[in-house]
């Protein structure tokens, strides 16, 4: 999901479209938590996650922690 898809979606959920976000991590986590789920996209806790969500197949990539 891009930027720009993940910035309309969190328009879609009441975020404000134009706060800025510091990552597409901390977006998604901010959809998390407007979704009354756990902000866990891309924690630790992936290591030993199960739940297949929306965004469990980009959580679990590995990626350099520069990236996050």
């Amino acid at each position: 999901m891009t930027i720009e898809q993940l910035q309309k979606l969190a328009c879609d959920f009441g975020l404000e479209a134009h706060a800025p976000y510091t990552s597409q991590t901390q977006l998604v986590r901010n959809i998390q938590l407007r979704c009354g789920g756990d902000p866990c996209f891309a924690t630790e806790k992936r290591y030993g996650c199960t739940e297949i969500c929306e965004w469990s197949g980009e959580c679990r990539k590995l990626k350099a922690q520069w990236m996050c």
